[in-house]
């Protein structure tokens, strides 16, 4: 596929429309203008041949004496000149006697100017190519082919000589004035066309040197350098691109960071055991010890937790590449808790902590959930709150909004320290008492996995409470209202 700057992308789509409408504005101006000077041109005429016609004689004046017709007929004539004069205008007038011969204008420099009209007007009212009706505006051309629009009245009273009445109004130079502006207008339309293709290149230009310096941000991000992009951008949208470049380079940072946080705490984790199995297998090579079967328990300890730390990884390896929804359904999520409450209770007994729970709703209560994705949220949630617990773990159940239940579990050990809140779930996150381990990252992956949320905060009294907020089946909101609180300990 071919590709194009955005100079080009912009610019040439522009200016074609404007090559485009250039001649189409020019000629839509002559037009108009065309058309408009020769409806005032037709309303010259029309106001001329108004205010000629009444000075015209009634038919008992122009039956008078010969005398009399030819003082009426000069009287007209006189009358006629000052109105023609009097409105100004484009249009004109000439007078035609009933042998075609020029009565009006009187004047020899007029008539010496008009003489080629009046004759050609004479021939084309002859030949009937030139109506004499007087309510319509015809377009005329001369032998000369000078453009006139024209009114013909034709006397029905006899006044002297006098037969037809022409008003008349020259267009051709009109015509030419018109084609000269709109030369004009092409001119204008072609400096304004630059100016806009100017405004246009300037504006890419900005844009693209905003464009190439995001580019450039990105290259430094893609190869590791996790620079923030500055300075600030004018323009609304390419500022909200580099704020999301600035926010994709620190996560990048961050991820990078967790890694080689990961690769350094597992493998200082697996170093540990694997150190202890060797150290241990070498003496009872050696005969170091008096009875080997107490390494041998040692090395059986250590490969335990070897192995136990192997299969968290991979337990949570396994849920972060889950590309599908678990298939949720139904479940008893006190049935899948009292599960998990058997698991923790060996560990709970041996540390010499009680775990009490307060279920606030029915038995029967059911959510939505996979009972492995479930069972590795109370299990981790559970050993975490042993593991760090004085003597008392304490699990909640209570109904939340928006259809979910919320699901607290509470020790009264030393409480998590504030800088280590927000990076309590990363994985093999090393916090201030120096312990490590892969469990609240695989519960909370599996609480995501069954669209549900995993949080953790201090208690007021002391100690920590993790909180998981689990969807409610559709059947289950009944349940859990109508429910009865259930309380019981376990030491």
């Amino acid at each position: 596929m071919k590709r194009q700057s955005l100079t080009q992308r912009i610019l040439l789509p522009v200016l074609a429309v404007l090559l485009v409408m250039a001649p189409l504005t020019c000629l839509s101006f002559q037009r108009a203008a065309t058309a408009y000077a020769y409806a005032e041109a037709s309303d010259d005429l029309s106001r001329l041949q108004e205010e000629l016609l009444p000075l015209i004689p009634s038919g008992m004046e122009a039956h008078g004496t010969r005398e009399e017709s030819w003082d009426a007929l000069s009287s007209f004539l006189l009358a006629a000149g000052r109105t023609a004069h009097r409105m100004g205008g484009r249009a004109s007038l000439i007078i035609l006697g009933s042998e075609m011969q020029m009565i009006y204008p009187r004047s020899e420099a007029e008539r010496e100017m008009v003489s080629p009209l009046a004759e050609g007007m004479a021939q084309s009212i002859l030949t009937g190519t030139l109506p004499v009706d007087g309510d319509d505006t015809e377009v005329w051309r001369s032998g000369s082919g000078e453009l006139c629009l024209v009114r013909v009245h034709e006397l029905t009273v006899q006044l002297g000589n006098m037969q037809y009445l022409i008003a008349y109004c020259p267009v051709s130079q009109v015509s030419g004035q018109i084609a000269h502006t709109s030369l004009i207008v092409l001119a204008l339309y072609g400096a304004f066309g630059l100016l806009v293709l100017l405004v246009l290149w300037l504006t890419i230009r900005s844009i693209q040197r905003a464009l190439l310096h995001l580019g450039q941000g990105a290259r430094q991000i893609g190869r590791g350098t996790y620079v923030q992009i500055q300075p600030a951008f004018s323009i609304c949208e390419l500022e909200a691109l580099r704020l999301a470049a600035n926010e994709m380079s620190e996560q990048l940072r961050q991820g990078v960071q967790s890694q080689r946080d990961f690769y350094q705490n597992i493998s200082h984790e697996l170093r540990s055991p694997l150190m202890s199995i060797g150290g241990y297998a070498q003496g009872i090579e050696q005969g170091v010890f008096p009875d080997p079967k107490a390494a041998a328990r040692a090395i059986v300890e250590e490969s335990t937790r070897l192995s136990g730390l192997v299969n968290s990884m991979l337990t949570l390896s396994r849920l972060e590449r889950r590309e599908e929804r678990p298939d949720l359904s139904p479940l008893s999520l006190l049935e899948v808790l009292e599960d998990c409450l058997d698991r923790a209770y060996g560990q709970a007994l041996q540390r010499g902590v009680s775990i009490t729970v307060d279920a606030r709703c029915g038995h029967s209560l059911m959510v939505w959930g996979e009972e492995e994705l479930l069972g590795k949220v109370f299990d981790n949630l559970l050993s975490n709150a042993v593991r760090y617990a004085r003597s008392a773990v304490s699990v909640t159940v209570v109904p939340a909004e928006g259809g979910t239940i919320r699901v607290c579990i509470a020790d009264d050990g030393g409480g998590i320290a504030p800088e280590d809140l927000p990076r309590l779930f990363e994985r093999c996150y090393r916090g201030r008492d120096g312990n490590f381990g892969l469990g609240l990252s695989i519960a909370q992956q599996a609480a995501a996995l069954l669209g549900g949320t995993l949080s953790a905060a201090n208690c007021q009294a002391g100690g920590a409470v993790f909180t998981a907020v689990l969807p409610l089946s559709s059947h289950a909101g009944a349940d859990a209202s109508r429910g009865q609180p259930e309380h019981h300990t376990r030491a």
